[in-house]
Parts: C-alpha cells; structure tokens; sequence
C-alpha cells in the first residue's frame, strides 16, 4: 500500500511512500528519508494511484511520544486547505500549540573509521568512535564546521535528526471520570423549549436568535452537560479574549474542568491545556477562534457565542473562518453546531429561512429584566462634539443614584488625525498610506496598522509651527472630555490598555466590584459583558463604521450599536441607551432605534440580492504586493490575465482603500460570483499562484488569496 504523506515543514509538501505491511494509520507521524535527510511525514490517506513515474520510498518506522491526529481531523485539515487555498503546514501550525509540535535535533553518528591526516583529524575521530553519536552543535563547536563537513561528506559520519523529548506527549491516554454540577439550570418555558429541541431535533445546525439578556448561556451550558452525559465533549467558542473571563467564572461554577484556549496564554500553559484535551482529561473547551481545532474526544456540540462577530475570520495564513470550520468538523464527526446572537449575520438568518440551520429564537429577556428604552439625538444641533445635552444630563442622574455607565466608541487614542492650520499638513504613516492617531499618554503619533510610532512634538513636522488641530476623537479624547465632566475615575477599555496578560480579569472584577462608575471603550465593551448595574449607555458616534467603503457597513453597525445597547438594564433596574448620530433619518439608524432586526434583515437582503452580494454569491479577494511600487501594476495584470473567467464577476487590479500598508505597496482583484463558479476558478488560482511564486526568484511579489473574506480594506 501506497500513502500520502505531508512532510513536516516543507511547504506544499504532499509525497507518496510506501507502507508494505500496511502498519500505519491516517494521522500518524512517521519517519521517512527526505532529499537524504532524516524527516518526519503526517500520514493523510491512501494513495490509491498504480502508476507512478518515479521511486517510492519506505516509511522507515512510526515516530514515537508524537500527537496522532484524529483521521476526522486530518479530512477537515484537507477539506481548509482546499476550500480556503492556503498550505497544509499553516493549518497544522495552528492547530496546536508550539511546544506541541515537532522539535528536531541534528546528530552526528560515527558510521566508519578513517587513517587520520593530522592531530585534529585524530581528535575528532577518537571522540566520535567513543561516543557512537553526538550533537552537531557540539561538534561544530569542538572541531569546527570545515572538518565536520568533510567526514560528512566522505561518510565517515552520518547526520541525522531525532526529535527532541517532549514532556507534554508523556502519559497520553487517560480515563478520569469526568464531574460536573449534575444540577439543571434553570430555564424559562422558552429556553426549556430552545434546549429541548436541540437536544430532541434531527438537524445538525442551529442558529439561536435570543436578544441581549435572554440567557442563551443558560442553554449553552444544557448542552455541554448534555455532552458530558454521553460522555462526549463540546467546544465553547467566543469572539473575543476580553469575553473569556465572565465566561470563566461562569463555567468553572458548572464543570470541574474545563480547557482554556487563548493567545495570551503562555506557551507552557497552552500545551498543558492541549494535552489535557488531547489525553481525554479534559472534554470542555472554552476558546477563541484557534479553538476550533481542539482535539476533543467524541465531540458532541460546537456552541459559537456572538456568531456575527468578524473575529471568527483570521486574518493571516491560513485564513479560515472559524464559524464555517464548525459547521465542516460537525458534518465530519457527527456533532451539532449552535450558531448565537442578538444579531445574526445577514448570511447566517438567510440559511436560516431557507431551512439550512433550523431558527430558534428566545424573544424576552431573563428574570425581572426588560429591554431598554432607545433615545436617538441628532448630533448636527448640539454644542458638544462629544456628548449631547441629553447624554450628560442622563449621565449625571444614573451617577446620583450610584449606577454604571457603559459609553461606546470605536476608535482608540486621543485623536484620529493631527491636520496642522497653517499649511494644511496632516502627519501620515511612512509604511502606510494612512494618517498618524495621536495618543496624549504616551505622547506618541502611532499608525494602527504597522503599529509604527513617531514621538509628538507640538510643532508641524512640515512648516513648523505650533498650529496643530486633533480632528477624529477617540476613547482617550472622550476620557479626557469626561474627566472635565465628572471627578470619577473613568475605566477605559481599548487595545492599549488591554495589552497585558491579565488586564481583561481585572477591567472585568474592577467594574463588576464597582470601582468605577463609568467605562469608555471601543467594541470589545459590546459583547457578551453581563454587568447588573449599568443602566445607562451612551453610543458617542454610531456613524463610524456607517460610510466606510464595504458592503457590509450597514450591518456591521447594526450589530455593534444592538450589542452594545444590549448591556443596559440586564438585572431588575431599567435601562436606557442613547444613540448620538450625524444620519437620524438613515434606514439602518432607525432600525435600532426601533429594535427591529427583521425590518433591517429585510432591507439588507434586498440590497444584497440586487447587487449579488453574499449570500446570493461567493467572493475571493486577491492582494498582490510588493515592496517596489515598479513593475507591481504588470506582475498584478499578468496574474489577472491567468485566471480571467468571463463567467465571473472580476473587477482590478486596482488599488485598494488602503494603497501602501507595512512598507508594501498593494493591487487588489476582487472576484464574485456563484458558488459553482467561484469553486471552479480556486484550482486554478491555487495552481496560478504556485506558478508565480516559482518564477519569482527573487521573492520581489506576495500573493494573498482570501476567500470568504470579512475586511476588504
């Protein structure tokens, strides 16, 4: 028998050998000889192939204290290399954590004696004869790399690799009896109603519509004890790391143990929590995206909290969606997917009316709870650029009373361009072709995309003089605004002050304990966050995202002022939320105002099939780059010539919104079309794009495919 292998760190690295006795197993890490060199293979599938115009090579034997993957997880590892064209090495990056993965160590292993030429020669000899095998860095460094390379080359030695000692893949297998708080929640009619017909239904994907406060974590938590009693496992997803701490506490009342899975985890604690779930000592994962690829045992329910939210879409290689990950390794390993928000994806409610996930819906908040009061003000008539009259007067009676404060705005730092009033200058990236946000605390002009940073001066850097305009606020602007205010300490919550291994635990203890009345912050504060005493939220610009050039604006809007919305009034006090906005009369404003998702939906899904946007189509965003400007419009025409389908709708190159980013200038060709279509034409992009990377010897061009893509910018 015949097998695929993916060679480990080779990219593209898909070869065949043999397998004569037929002793290995889909996902097994396996010894071969590459290219004359010791290397380790991940088997994928038979190579059922009979006619082959080259040699085939034995597996030499099974690597041993190594990961075997689940053959469920090696199909959907190949189903994300084929559906989102990226390298099967990238998704067997993430699919475990760094000190899982394999470590060589090169050896060198006497292999024949030698008359010596000289004393060094004598030397290196009798030491290598004593030992039989020793390091390579400890050779070089006793005898230096010339002689080494000389006994290599004439086989008096032999190198080889061996795989480093891995403590996290000792004790592998582990039969614990799983505990958790047997208890049932307890469920409202409704939610009891939702659990059952999951837990009773024949479908495999579910979208749960509950507005904000309706305890969709109530069921969540019904599943995965569920789950536990079929002596299965479930993979808790959330979009964001700031969420996993409320879930945390809440999880840790239910289950014993539970995994946690995030990137500011230390490595050390990321591959004893892998372990743990790889081992069977651990069933419950609770993560953001990456854990996805958890290798659960017998996986009964992936549950995907806020599934709107754009954070399931990575944004590197490889660029999965996490959401649509689910639905694949569902389908593969015979588990259910719930999909939950406020505010579903306009693609995920379309697959719900259309039968392919089965709608649930919890219409009434939990407990004593009710929805909030809406209040839209028309910003274009007020004095402050910050806050209306309204607002402050609305923030001053909730502090009276000794009640929180949630404000939302999505921009960080203090000001989101410095535009000088004599000559016009407005300071902009080097790297990038956008403008500087200036942050007064540190006293930094800093691109939020290359993450360069300039130290301010009150001076233009074009003519000098001291006439500086912050246009564009940002949360550290509206902290300083509101400090003028009210002598409170305000806690805000951005991308900067979350830096830190534990800062989400405690912004999260800070405001829940009430050491501050009133939290600023950009969208991380909407989602998921349960803080019984806010009663007041205030949306300082619910125009932000409104005009930017994406189809998806008038949705994503939506669904970040709702959520945010979504956090006043969740106990027995009543809450209200007002939404400041230069555009009253536009349709999607006036549809939160007035709470009605399905009015919006409708609107939406109009708009989209018009124009054949998703779901009524498929999109791949291709972004050619290049640090020499020279030479990138032809490389980004000859690439589109090569894949050009009539049967498509395929508009570039072109640039786009944001020309040069990271010191690299940038072409983008947009392709939309049918899901038969766009299928059709991945092929041959994916061959497309191996042809110009071989031609490209000088490694001058990157080329991105980004299928499904979330951000066109």
């Amino acid at each position: 028998m015949n097998c695929v292998l993916y060679v480990e760190g080779v990219e593209n690295g898909f070869y065949t050998y043999s397998d004569r006795e037929k002793k290995y197993k889909v996902g097994d890490h396996v010894w071969i000889n590459f290219r004359r060199t010791k290397k380790v293979g991940v088997v994928l599938c038979e190579d059922s192939s009979s006619d082959h115009e080259f040699k085939i090579s034995e597996i030499l034997g099974q690597v041993e204290e190594q990961v075997s993957y689940s053959k469920e997880l090696i199909a959907l590892f190949l189903w994300i290399k084929n559906y989102y064209l990226c390298n099967f090495g990238d998704i067997i990056g993430v699919s475990r954590p760094k000190n899982i993965k394999i470590s060589y160590s090169k050896r060198i292993v006497f292999n024949k004696s030698i008359i010596p030429m000289d004393e060094n020669e004598r030397e290196f000899i009798e030491y290598i004869t004593k030992k039989q095998t020793a390091a390579k860095t400890t050779m070089v460094q006793k005898f230096g790399k010339k002689l080494l390379d000389k006994f290599i080359k004439s086989k008096v030695v032999l190198e080889n690799n061996t795989i480093k000692e891995n403590k996290y893949l000792k004790n592998k297998e582990n039969s614990i009896k799983y505990r958790y708080n047997r208890k049932k929640s307890h469920l409202t009619a409704e939610q009891a109603e939702v659990k059952n017909k999951i837990l009773e239904g024949t479908k495999k994907y579910y979208l749960l519509k509950g507005i904000t406060g309706s305890g969709k974590t109530e069921i969540y938590i019904e599943l995965v004890k569920d789950a536990l009693e079929k002596e299965g496992g479930a993979i808790f997803l959330v979009p964001e790391i700031s969420l996993t701490p409320q879930m945390i506490d809440r999880f840790k009342k239910e289950f014993d143990e539970i995994a946690i899975l995030h990137s500011r985890l230390t490595a050390k604690d990321r591959a004893t929590e892998w372990k743990d779930i790889y081992s069977g000592k651990k069933r419950v994962v609770l993560g953001v995206r990456s854990a996805i690829f958890a290798p659960v045992k017998d996986l009964k329910y992936i549950i995907i909290d806020e599934e709107h939210e754009g954070t399931y879409k990575q944004d590197s290689n490889p660029r999965y969606n996490a959401k649509y990950v689910a639905i694949k390794r569902a389908e593969i390993e015979g588990a259910k997917v719930l999909l939950g928000s406020a505010t579903p994806s306009i693609e995920s409610y379309y697959h719900a009316t259309q039968g392919v996930f089965q709608l649930l819906e919890l219409k009434k908040r939990y407990g004593e709870a009710i929805e909030p009061n809406m209040k839209l003000v028309d910003m274009k008539g007020e004095k402050n650029d910050f806050f209306s009259e309204d607002l402050i007067d609305h923030m001053g009676a909730r502090l009276r009373k000794n009640e929180q404060i949630m404000l939302l705005l999505n921009r960080k730092g203090y000001s989101t361009f410095v535009q000088c009033h004599e000559c016009g200058h407005i300071e902009t990236c080097p790297h990038c072709s956008i403008s500087l946000s200036y942050y007064k605390k540190d006293g930094l002009y800093k691109c939020n995309y290359c993450e360069y940073t300039k130290k301010y001066s009150n001076t233009c850097s074009n003519c000098r003089e001291k006439s500086l305009e912050f246009s564009g606020k940002g949360t550290e602007r509206v902290e300083s605004e509101l400090n003028e205010l009210f002598d409170l300490p305000i806690l805000r919550v951005d991308s900067e002050t979350t830096k830190t291994r534990d800062s989400h635990n405690r912004i999260y203890s800070d405001f829940l304990n009430k050491k501050y009345n009133i939290m600023v912050g950009t969208q991380m504060i909407s989602k998921g966050f349960h803080f019984p005493e806010v009663t007041l939220v205030g949306i300082i610009n619910s125009d932000s995202i409104l005009n930017f050039p994406d189809f998806r604006a008038g949705e994503k809007t939506f669904q970040l002022v709702s959520q945010a919305a979504g956090r006043a009034g969740r106990a027995e006090k009543k809450g209200e939320v007002i939404v400041q906005t230069y555009q009253p009369d536009n349709y999607v404003i006036q549809k939160i105002i007035n709470n009605d998702y399905q009015g919006f939906y409708e609107e939406e899904i109009e708009n989209r099939k018009i124009l054949s946007y998703p779901p009524f189509s498929r999109i791949i965003n291709v972004i050619i780059s290049s640090k020499e400007e020279d030479g990138l419009e032809e490389y980004s025409n000859k690439f589109y010539k090569e894949i050009q389908k009539d049967t498509l709708e395929m508009y570039g190159p072109m640039a786009p919104p944001i020309y040069k980013m990271g010191g690299n200038y940038r072409s983008q060709i947009f392709i939309k079309g049918s899901r038969h279509e766009i299928n059709k034409l991945k092929g041959n992009i994916a061959e497309t794009v191996l042809k110009f990377k071989n031609n490209d010897k000088k490694n001058k061009y990157r080329i991105i495919v980004d299928v499904d893509p979330i951000n066109l910018m």
